[in-house]
């Protein structure tokens, strides 16, 4: 899984956001709050500047006009700079903020009357130097700032937050998932510490692993007896076809051969399908199994050849090179003989081809051919073609035991013109074999 479509990266997206979100309401209220303040800091600054020079005046006609780094002061419109004459003439006493144009910053001027003249004066306060001088009162600053420590606060919080409350539950609840076997699933977990959602999410799949494990002990209980049911028959079955065959050689009579061949045959095939069954049933590996390719080959083509037996079919077998796999042998035969047993069942007249390679095995015929509608769902169980007369089980069986061993299965068929099926080993899905030098 990507980490942008984990539900960490999700929720620290969405803490990421909640904290802009926070900080920009935050930022612009400590902005409005600022502009506001500092207005109105500048205004009570030029008002007390007025009120100290008219008290100073008083007292003496002689006292010079406010003078600062900030503040510049002029008795009469006519002293005032000319760029600003037009902004400042038709002003009554008070103080204000002028805006000459959006390329010059705003300034705040203070006008007052003379006591004893009424002649206007002006008092002009140079904002920008002042804000310029003052970095730490800056509004777009402190909205900066503010931002940026909601967003790096927000972050560290919600990240100690969520790990406590949400990811250290749910990495504990994957770890017990990852790490369940089929075949021994707990009937109760540890769930302490877990509550809320995590809590309920945990309860839940608890009680559908334990719906899951008693499915499997029934399983278990119904492959066993079902195998057992079906060997006893099995056995009644090759204990008969012995009797038989000791009276055949005693009377003499030759025309019960055949007849017990295909008994015998059917009775190894059936054996040997019970026990892919329960095999692929029980999901076990068998450590320390080989078989070789070529050999299975030759063993499925010779066992099956009673069904071309009055067929105009040509058979071609060629070995270019063999292959040892780490598999049983019988499971191997079991694979190969599938697909022998159907191209030979569905080939009226033509050839059959099989062709080993280092790393593929196909099988090719000049048959009937699969339906189009029916070449996507072939390999499911129960589906045969109009003319067979086993169960469909065939290519399922092929189809589980590829997917259990990683092998490539890949089915190519044209209605009345006959099918090819590949089965391409994995490279490092290979044994070392004692009759193969190649291994």
């Amino acid at each position: 899984m990507k980490f942008y479509q984990s539900i960490r990266f999700r929720l620290m997206g969405g803490i990421l956001i909640f904290g802009l979100i926070m900080g920009l309401a935050t930022g612009g209220l400590a902005f409005y709050i600022a502009e506001s303040y500092g207005e109105q800091i500048t205004n009570n600054l030029i008002e007390t500047e007025i009120d100290y020079f008219l008290y100073q005046y008083e007292t003496n006609r002689a006292t010079p006009l406010p003078r600062s780094k900030y503040i510049s002061a002029f008795d009469g419109i006519e002293r005032v700079p000319g760029q600003l004459r037009s902004f400042l003439k038709d002003l009554e006493p008070g103080v204000y903020e002028v805006e000459i144009n959006e390329t010059v910053p705003p300034f705040m001027v203070g006008v007052f009357e003379m006591p004893d003249t009424k002649e206007v004066y002006y008092l002009i306060f140079n904002t920008e130097a002042f804000l310029k001088d003052s970095h730490f009162l800056r509004p777009k600053e402190i909205l900066m700032i503010s931002l940026g420590l909601m967003l790096i606060l927000g972050f560290i919080i919600g990240t100690l937050v969520f790990n406590a409350v949400l990811f250290r539950p749910v990495n504990d609840l994957i770890v017990k998932v990852r790490g369940l076997n089929p075949e021994s699933i707990p009937g109760q977990w540890d769930g302490s510490g877990t509550s809320g959602e995590i809590g309920i999410l945990t309860q839940t799949i608890e009680s559908t692993m334990n719906r899951i494990r008693k499915f499997i002990e029934r399983e278990k209980e119904f492959t066993r007896d079902a195998s057992h049911e079906l060997r006893t028959p099995l056995t009644v079955v090759k204990g008969a076809m012995e009797i038989l065959e000791e009276q055949q050689k005693d009377s003499g009579n030759t025309q019960m051969g055949k007849p017990l061949n295909r008994i015998r045959r059917s009775v190894k095939n059936m054996e040997n399908l019970i026990e892919t069954f329960l095999w692929l049933a029980r999901e076990e590996d068998d450590p320390g199994q080989s078989s070789q390719v070529a050999a299975a080959v030759r063993k499925a083509v010779e066992n099956n050849r009673y069904l071309i037996e009055n067929k105009a079919i040509k058979v071609n077998i060629d070995i270019r090179q063999d292959r040892c796999l780490p598999v049983k042998e019988e499971i191997l035969y079991i694979t190969v003989a599938n697909l022998v047993r159907n191209a030979f069942q569905f080939t009226p007249r033509g050839s059959v081809s099989i062709t080993a390679e280092r790393d593929c095995l196909s099988i090719t015929d000049t048959g009937t051919g699969i339906d189009p509608d029916k070449l996507d769902s072939v390999t499911r169980s129960h589906i045969k073609g109009k003319d067979s007369r086993g169960f469909g089980l065939g290519l399922n069986i092929v189809s589980r035991l590829c997917e259990r061993f990683g092998w490539e299965l890949d089915i190519q068929s044209l209605a009345g013109q006959g099918t090819r099926i590949n089965i391409r080993w994995p490279k490092n899905n290979q044994a070392k074999c004692p009759d193969s030098p190649e291994g």
